[in-house]
């Protein structure tokens, strides 16, 4: 059997019925070099209805009861058979049917890389949306703008570096971006494209100050108290406060 380029991992945990548009831009690539794995948490043949006319072309699927996101990372990882894995949720969406060739194209001309980095769209209820792009000096100024779905990691990196790490619940793709960062004979593609949306989903005022907690925790337990202090000092704070209050106003009184 040909083995594929990419690991295509969708996370199934909420939002079933959004399923279908997340898989429907994948099948819509013009390059066939990808394997679709699903990871989800119900048995419920309701909320799994979606499914039912993609199961020949889905690879594997897993149902796995674990909230924890790095475990299950780690699982996908295990099953994986791809060069690279991209995770996504229910509702994200390729946005060109030429991705994976632009991908694969990038793979060729680069050669193996531990990591490709695409621009992806912030977005939220507060603002319109706006194009932001990861490098590697935007992070040594204390600026993390990333998002999983913009982020292709190698899957032997990953296992090299001891998997995602599952003391973190929500944000151990970044620390596995931090780890990279610290290799010494680390090798990332950058690209200012946009190649894939996501659907905005409302966040809780838990999770979204359980985000800045282990971003700052990964920082600290990656690069040390000094610029750890430097990027909490430099971060757009007013933003965070924002996003916090309509959370936590969603969460008592609704939308």
């Amino acid at each position: 059997m040909d083995i594929p380029k990419v690991s295509v991992v969708i996370f199934l945990t909420d939002f079933y019925h959004l399923v279908n548009l997340t898989i429907n831009s994948i099948l819509k690539q013009t390059h066939n070099i990808y394997e679709i794995i699903i990871i989800t948490n119900t048995e419920s043949k309701k909320d799994l209805v979606m499914l039912k006319p993609y199961y020949a072309k889905i690879y594997k699927m897993e149902t796995c009861f674990e909230k924890n996101r790095a475990f299950l990372m780690n699982k996908a990882i295990s099953i994986a058979r791809g060069e690279y894995i991209h995770f996504l949720t229910s509702g994200d969406v390729y946005l060109s049917k030429f991705m994976m060739k632009y991908l694969d194209d990038i793979i060729i001309k680069n050669k193996t890389a531990d990591l490709l980095s695409l621009a992806f769209l912030r977005r939220d209820d507060l603002e319109p949306p706006e194009a932001m792009c990861f490098s590697f000096e935007y992070f040594k100024r204390g600026k993390i703008p990333m998002h999983m779905q913009s982020m292709w990691f190698n899957t032997s990196t990953i296992k090299a570096l001891n998997n995602f790490n599952e003391k973190y619940l929500v944000k151990s793709d970044f620390d596995m971006v931090c780890k990279i960062f610290l290799k010494k004979d680390k090798k990332v593609i950058f690209s200012n494209r946009v190649l894939c949306d996501f659907e905005i989903k409302k966040r809780t005022s838990k999770i979204f100050l359980l985000k800045a907690y282990e971003n700052l925790k990964i920082i600290y337990n990656n690069f040390g108290l000094k610029k750890t202090i430097y990027w909490w000092m430099i971060h757009d704070h007013f933003r965070m406060i924002r996003l916090f209050t309509r959370s936590l106003k969603s969460y008592f009184w609704g939308p």
